[in-house]
């Protein structure tokens, strides 16, 4: 069951919210609070009893841990220790149901011996609910956090609209809304917004997203078959994969947005159209922006500090303090999210890539060097977000580096005949690739459409304001007509088998 099945929107959704506000009614908001977290679970364990079982009991460990280190003294070794056993406990969990086969790879390749892999079944979003939960004993440790009851914590670990891919929450974004409320669960003013937020993202996705899928798919499984590739069928195949990724993550980041507000809990952005970066740094700042949030604060910020530390001590000069302080800390703290996204040398390799880039703009902004102008960053942006999205992207090395070599030598790097060719709909796949680059460049984002019922956490922007112009939300029958004709579309467009990109990382 995913957000843009059948189930979900026509049978788990409106019995939920039925259940939420009769919970509420009968128990108030702590009623309502405990009736999600059943919810959460429940709609968990569609995927797997046995995983819920998983879930539940990350949370129960993750909980007393957290207890127990704000029982004891933050600077005391007790507490030291307990959080780094709570954080090595989370990643071996973590490490064993995602990893363990790729380390058998490793293994193999490194000593020649035929190690088997282990029969698992990965959990949905282990990689999202582990590292919220590590969050949350970092900050019980730096004093940061009010103990809350249990079921609290369960709803903070486990919230079903972003627990299998986001996004990630601090506790202060979740557990501080629990606090003192006395507005009621039914508002009809959160209902149309989170209805409306809900219903943009569902036509990204089974609209948009889906629309462009069949064009990259068959590229990538093409040139992974061994199909005959031209440098145009490449580009074509790559954008329409960065496409059909923007609109999929960012139509379920707006779903779980919508579905938090209508459950009187608002989420953190994760979105903020990242294709009109004009830097590799501005990308980072709108793409997955609470990875990105989780990984500077927990990893680059730490590291750079130490080094900072480092080349003080030592009298570093310009070029071993930006080492330092600049270029291994993006390297590492992007090794860790790609190896953080999934288990191959893909990841590696694509964490890497954003890591050199990074490290490359601090280094042009530490040496004060003139930054290109706002397209010329735009197109330098992009041809590192596409190049490293198609490693993101195709099955192993050997593919990606084939599509990227057709790429960027723009065909003039002859290829061995194939049998057959990679044939695709070029004039189809052009039009649905401007009409969508369209949309994310020239259109406002979703969070700027609903300025007017603002659906985050997150402080509102000026931007968004003065963005969204005419198509901004109201409350209106123009604008119920217009939500109902995209839920319509949307619904009507509703395939099987299509699920979200992120819930396989």
């Amino acid at each position: 069951m995913v957000f843009h099945s059948f189930e979900f929107i026509l049978i788990f959704l409106p019995l939920t919210y039925a259940g939420f506000v009769a919970a509420h009614r009968l128990a108030g908001w702590t009623g309502a609070f405990r009736f999600l977290v059943v919810a959460s679970l429940v709609f968990y364990a569609q995927w797997s009893i046995a995983l819920a079982g998983l879930l539940l009991a990350s949370l129960v460990f993750n909980y007393g841990i957290g207890n127990r280190i704000m029982a004891a003294s933050a600077s005391s070794k007790t507490a030291r220790s307990l959080l780094l056993g709570g954080i090595a406990a989370n990643l071996v969990a973590l490490g064993y149901f995602k990893y363990s086969n790729f380390l058998i790879d490793i293994l193999n390749a490194l000593s020649g011996s035929g190690m088997d892999h282990i029969r698992l079944l990965l959990p949905v979003g282990i990689s999202f609910f582990t590292f919220v939960q590590i969050g949350y004993l970092v900050e019980a440790y730096n004093g940061r956090v009010a103990r809350p009851g249990f079921d609290r914590y369960a709803l903070f670990g486990a919230f079903f609209p972003c627990v299998t891919a986001g996004p990630l929450v601090l506790q202060r974004e979740m557990l501080d809304q629990m606090q003192d409320r006395r507005d009621d669960a039914l508002d009809t003013q959160r209902l149309a917004v989170g209805v409306t937020m809900f219903g943009i993202g569902l036509f990204k996705k089974v609209f948009l997203a889906d629309s462009i899928a069949p064009f990259a798919n068959t590229v990538f499984d093409g040139a992974a078959a061994g199909e005959a590739l031209t440098a145009g069928v490449a580009w074509l195949g790559a954008v329409a994969y960065a496409l059909q990724l923007y609109f999929d993550f960012s139509g379920y980041s707006d779903m779980a947005l919508g579905l938090g507000i209508m459950f009187g809990l608002r989420l953190p952005l994760n979105f903020d159209s990242p294709f009109k970066a004009t830097s590799i740094s501005d990308f980072w700042r709108r793409w997955h922006m609470t990875m990105t949030r989780f990984f500077t604060t927990y990893i680059f910020t730490p590291l750079a500090i130490h080094g900072m530390r480092k080349a003080g001590a030592k009298g570093a000069g310009p070029l071993e303090r930006y080492l330092l302080t600049g270029a291994v800390p993006a390297l590492v703290t992007f090794l860790v999210a790609g190896i953080w996204h999934g288990a191959g040398w893909s990841f590696v390799v694509y964490g890497l890539i954003h890591g050199v880039a990074i490290a490359i703009h601090i280094g042009w902004r530490e040496a004060r060097l003139p930054m290109p102008p706002a397209v010329v960053g735009w197109f330098l942006t992009m041809a590192v977000v596409v190049s490293g999205l198609v490693v993101f992207r195709a099955p192993e090395l050997a593919t990606s580096m084939r599509i990227l070599l057709e790429m960027w030598t723009f065909g003039l790097v002859l290829e061995p005949s194939a049998a057959t060719a990679i044939v695709i709909d070029q004039r189809m796949a052009l039009a649905t690739i401007v009409l969508l680059g369209a949309i994310v460049l020239l259109m406002p984002n979703s969070q700027q459409i609903l300025h007017r019922g603002w659906v985050s956490s997150d402080q509102m922007p000026a931007t968004a304001v003065r963005d969204a112009g005419l198509v901004a939300w109201r409350p209106s029958i123009a604008v119920s007509v217009g939500l109902a004709a995209t839920l319509s579309i949307a619904i009507a467009s509703i395939g099987d088998g299509s699920t979200f990109v992120y819930y396989q990382f």
